[in-house]
């Protein structure tokens, strides 16, 4: 349905873009900023990270997701969006899906198999935002995890 349409905003892509010089090496680099020093996912030089870092000093604040793609020589564009990161210590898997019906029902899939892992550092991450709720969770970096959570 087109947002038009429907009355509903389309969704954002970017919080960012820009476009910055870079003699790095390759067409591509893909990373999270995790915080002013730190990254992590990193696909692509670390030049070109450092380059796009750079480039986007002073229109995002960490944590966020970015893409730098060459242009033409040295000219790259970069686009980056921001993300929620939390610490979960011990927590098994590589991604997470934790859902909470309405009726308060509870579902915890590790790795898309279900898990009877603690979930209240998940409940957390939720708490306010919605009393049904499909929370989805992605490993980064050791205990470092992106998040996102949608209303049911």
């Amino acid at each position: 349905m087109e947002s038009g349409v429907s009355g509903l905003a389309p969704p954002r892509e970017w919080d960012a873009v820009t476009t910055t010089s870079c003699d790095a090496v390759g067409d591509e680099c893909v990373f999270v900023a995790l915080d002013e020093a730190r990254t992590a996912g990193e696909r692509g030089s670390l030049q070109a990270v450092a380059c796009a870092r750079r480039a986007l000093e002073g229109m995002i604040q960490p944590p966020y997701r970015a893409v730098a793609l060459r242009r033409a020589g040295s000219t790259w564009a970069v686009g980056a969006v921001a993300i929620e990161v939390a610490e979960l210590p011990e927590t098994p898997g590589d991604e997470l899906a934790f859902s909470v019906t309405p009726e308060g029902e509870r579902e915890l899939l590790v790795d898309g198999r279900p898990s009877f892992a603690d979930p209240v550092p998940l409940e957390r991450l939720a708490e306010g935002r919605f009393d049904a709720f499909v929370l989805r969770a992605e490993r980064l970096a050791a205990d470092t995890w992106e998040f996102t959570i949608d209303p049911l």
